[in-house]
């Protein structure tokens, strides 16, 4: 299983990430004040280069003043994604 920092949702889940700081009217500069950061820190979230973990998203979400589940508009692409999570989630294995 490849790391989620290379999949296609994670992809989307950084442009949301950097299109929320937009809609806020932030720079990267001022989010990494206001989370007493590194401005780098910002940039390398935006760009992939590291992941964030579930504290990082929450403060970055208050900050952005927007609700998590924007954060996660992204639709399964493809049915054999679509099954392959629904078996995984129903705990069943699926057929081949």
């Amino acid at each position: 299983m490849a790391k989620t920092i290379y999949t296609e949702e994670y992809k989307i889940f950084q442009k949301l990430l950097k299109q929320a700081r937009e809609d806020a009217g932030l720079t990267q500069v001022d989010v990494a004040n206001a989370l007493k950061t590194p401005q780098s820190f910002i940039s390398k979230v935006e760009a992939g280069d590291r992941r964030i973990d579930v504290i990082e998203f929450w403060n970055l979400a208050r900050l952005y003043k927007k609700p998590v589940e924007f954060f996660f508009r992204f639709e399964e692409k493809g049915e054999h994604k679509k099954k392959s999570l629904k078996a995984a989630s129903s705990g069943k294995k699926k057929k081949k």
